[in-house]
């Protein structure tokens, strides 16, 4: 009988993500390998850049209702903070460029690659990234977004 491994709990969930792209990748008319760029790479990469971008966009807002020295500086800061997950945006663009079986490969091989440098499973590896690490940069854009709406 196999030892039960904590890291094997990662399967259910990976499992549950597989079926939901399954299901997508059906009402929209792609294959399993389309919908998981389509979804992991664009659009959970363009909604990031975006959310990246939106605390540059709530400064501009705040500043454009009363000025001051702060508001610009935090206008640059933030201007820099949204170029940043652009920039990473056209970066893993340009690295899992179609045809789609060879950007979703690739990025099986470098899902695996982490698995092995980091000492765990490829499913694991893909829910710390395109679960967890996608939420918390997500919260963290809000939760910006956020307070500076309060101030």
């Amino acid at each position: 009988m196999r030892k039960f491994r904590w890291i094997d709990l990662a399967l259910l969930p990976f499992g549950l993500c597989v079926l939901f792209l399954l299901l997508l990748g059906k009402l929209v008319g792609l294959t399993y390998k389309q919908i998981s760029v389509v979804f992991n790479l664009w659009v959970q990469g363009a909604v990031l850049a975006l959310s990246g971008l939106a605390p540059f966009g709530v400064i501009v807002y705040k500043m454009l209702e009363s000025f001051s020295m702060g508001c610009l500086l935090l206008c640059i800061v933030f201007a820099l903070y949204g170029m940043a997950y652009v920039y990473a945006f056209v970066k893993m663009l340009k690295h899992y460029h179609l045809p789609f079986n060879d950007a979703f490969d690739l990025c099986v091989r470098d899902l695996q690659w982490l698995a092995k440098k980091w000492h765990t499973t490829y499913q694991m590896v893909n829910l710390l990234i395109f679960v967890l690490f996608y939420l918390i940069l997500l919260g963290l854009n809000v939760h910006i977004c956020y307070y500076l709406f309060s101030l």
